[in-house]
């Protein structure tokens, strides 16, 4: 009898906490739909405020030009775009979603940190000279560590909307301007260095722009120049500089120099992303060093100007006079060689002026075969002409487009104009539609005298005629990306001129994902690997040689010594 009554108990034990774990289980499951439904709901009202605000707002832009899109106002055709919720419960994911969701939860766990500490702080911001902010260097640390404790429990979705939507010039540049600290590139570039096998992974000077110049191949005349410049750095930065100045006439000389007379070597020109606030160089020596080493190829990342010092066009004069003097060899004694095939690529604003480069080279094209119609010089260029006068334009039968040009998101529409990805794109983890806002007003502010369809701010807004002229291009992108649909409409433009074009999506990965693949990604690992076969395929073609003379200042006992 007790051995009955005891496996009762037993038997009557396990089913009552069977029946609770069911029940537990079945609770968990009706939290996590509703937790689901609620989030879901907050994102759809996000999207109708702000369909009704850009679509149908007097200022507004339309999208009158897109193929397949609705008419302006529209909105709700717009809204029909949005997906719809399926009943199936969302308890489980596949690996690629519940990474997606991982990078979804860092950002904005990023986002409302940054947006609680400088709330926190708000009353121990200081001022400069000029009247610039300038947050608190001991309390903005610590308040960001104790915010993110505190939302790392109880969930910062909320919060990051709430700052998003509200977002400044200063939120933008203190979340993202983390990675442009001279400490995290400085650690970045060493581990990249080890880890990497890098050979060559030093800092110069081009046109006057800090750059990063990579290499992993061995590069005798490279390591050559950067000891010479560096030489030369200690020169002018010792106390016996003061000396010298009276014979620096006599240590510097002009001599005429054939550009042939230098080896040749393939160049990637890489336009770092960051919203135009910073430079995400830190996370894209993994990845730059693996082009490096797959085309034999040396990569040259400027460290252009930035927001807010520094709008339109500041960043994109910078890019064109390093690009100018990398191909007509002005930067030859700084780099030792002179470009054999050069591919421009870029990143989210990278992508930008990578593409705001190639407009400007195809316009400069155009206006010399105009010019040699004789063409009076006071007629107005093709449509598509930009509104910023370049002060220091320098058009030349020589000028050399690029042999390539690669693309990872780019920021090709800097207009506000509402499109279907930006509606279903509004709460992508890197860039949602508040700091798209942000970056576009900060970048091209109004009351500018160049608007935001400029085709070199914008050059999505280029002409055909232009867009006939551009190189091989291929766009990567995002199959969330909220800039995705300018990616789609631009190469189905360039396919459509007749330029080889292309374009790959990736899923479940956000904005800006190129330095993922560095972390371990397999989505961004594979796009990585196809863009290495691109790079190389365009590096195995033939071009025609350059044989120009140029005039450059290079110390007379180094000419001696090399």
């Amino acid at each position: 009898e007790r051995r009955l009554l005891a496996t009762t108990a037993k038997v009557t034990g396990a089913v009552v906490a069977a029946s609770y774990v069911r029940r537990g289980w079945r609770i968990l499951g009706i939290n996590a739909r509703i937790t689901h439904t609620t989030t879901a709901l907050e994102d759809w009202q996000h999207q109708w405020v702000l369909v009704q605000s850009i679509g149908n707002s007097p200022t507004g832009l339309s999208t009158e030009g897109r193929e397949g899109n609705p008419a302006p106002g529209d909105s709700s055709q717009l809204l029909e775009l949005i997906e719809k919720q399926g009943s199936k419960s969302l308890a489980w994911h596949s690996y690629s979603a519940l990474r997606f969701l991982l990078i979804k939860r860092t950002m904005d766990l990023l986002y409302a940190s940054v947006g609680a500490a400088m709330e926190m702080t708000k009353s121990r911001t200081t001022y400069d000279d000029n009247g610039e902010k300038q947050p608190s260097r001991f309390w903005m640390p610590i308040a960001t560590a104790a915010a993110a404790s505190y939302y790392n429990i109880f969930g910062p979705t909320k919060k990051s909307a709430e700052i998003v939507s509200s977002s400044s010039q200063d939120f933008v540049k203190n979340a993202w301007g983390v990675v442009s600290l001279p400490a995290v590139k400085h650690l970045s570039l060493q581990a990249s260095r080890i880890l990497k096998g890098a050979a060559i992974a030093d800092r110069i000077e081009i046109a006057d722009v800090p750059c990063v110049v990579l290499s992993c191949a061995q590069c005798p005349p490279l390591a050559t120049a950067l000891k010479r410049f560096r030489r030369q750095q200690e020169r002018e930065t010792s106390h016996l500089c003061t000396i010298m100045e009276g014979t620096e006439d006599a240590a510097f000389h002009r001599h005429s120099v054939h550009v042939q007379d230098y080896p040749k070597h393939n160049v990637i020109l890489h336009l770092t992303g960051g919203g135009f606030f910073a430079h995400t160089l830190a996370g894209d020596f993994g990845y730059l060093l693996d082009w490096s080493r797959y085309t034999n190829s040396v990569v040259i990342c400027p460290e252009y100007a930035l927001l807010p010092e520094h709008r339109f066009p500041a960043a994109f004069d910078q890019t064109s006079s390093i690009y100018s003097a990398i191909v007509s060899g002005e930067a030859g004694p700084l780099l030792g060689f002179r470009p054999d095939r050069l591919i421009v690529t870029g990143e989210a604003a990278g992508g930008n002026l990578a593409a705001a480069l190639c407009v400007k080279l195809c316009m400069d094209k155009l206006f010399e075969g105009e010019a040699g119609d004789n063409r009076g010089s006071g007629d107005t260029l093709p449509t598509g002409e930009m509104q910023y006068e370049f002060a220091s334009r320098k058009s030349s039968s020589n000028a050399r487009l690029p042999d390539a040009l690669m693309l990872s998101c780019p920021m090709l529409n800097m207009s506000l104009e509402l499109t279907p990805s930006r509606v279903k794109g509004t709460n992508d983890p890197v860039l949602p539609s508040g700091l798209i806002k942000t970056i576009s007003d900060s970048y091209l502010p109004l009351g500018t005298c160049v608007e935001k369809t400029d085709p070199v701010a914008s050059p999505y807004y280029a002409s055909d005629d232009i867009l006939r002229l551009f190189p091989p291009t291929l766009i990567c992108e995002s199959s969330g990306d909220p800039l995705l649909d300018d990616s789609v409409d631009f190469n189905t433009r360039l396919k459509r001129l007749g330029v080889e074009s292309d374009l790959k999506a990736v899923h479940n990965m956000p904005h800006a994902f190129w330095g993922l693949a560095s972390a371990g990604f397999p989505e961004a690992k594979q796009c990585m690997v196809e863009c290495s076969s691109w790079l190389q395929m365009m590096f195995c073609r033939q071009h025609d040689d350059f044989g120009l003379v140029i005039e450059v200042g290079y110390e007379e006992e180094d000419e001696e010594s090399g």
